[in-house]
């Protein structure tokens, strides 16, 4: 890429973002709609985004020591794409954290 090219890419960056500081959630709305977005009918999880932790779950297994069948716990990486709002998502936050 093209200096040239790369400082139109970053001052066409910063004027959308000056525009977008200055709107509020309606204002952002309307200039969705102007480009044929109802942000109503975007996903959830592009509205709201997408929250990632820690799960536990057991795992059915053999100890290998005794040979005898064995649930151990594990933990995986949960993706949450229906987060909640306000109040709930404050809960939601402090069950996660543990406060």
């Amino acid at each position: 890429m093209k200096n040239d090219e790369l400082e139109a890419r970053v001052r066409a960056a910063a004027e959308a973002t000056k525009t977008l500081l200055r709107k509020n959630a309606a204002g952002k709305n309307e200039l969705l709609f102007a480009r044929g977005i109802n942000f109503n009918d975007v996903p959830l999880w592009q509205r709201r985004g997408t929250g990632v932790r820690w799960e536990t779950f057991e795992r059915a297994g053999v100890n290998p020591r005794t040979g005898e069948a064995a649930v151990a716990p594990r933990r995986r990486i949960a993706r949450d794409e229906q987060l909640p709002m306000a109040d709930d998502y404050r809960s939601c936050l402090r069950q996660f954290v543990g406060v």
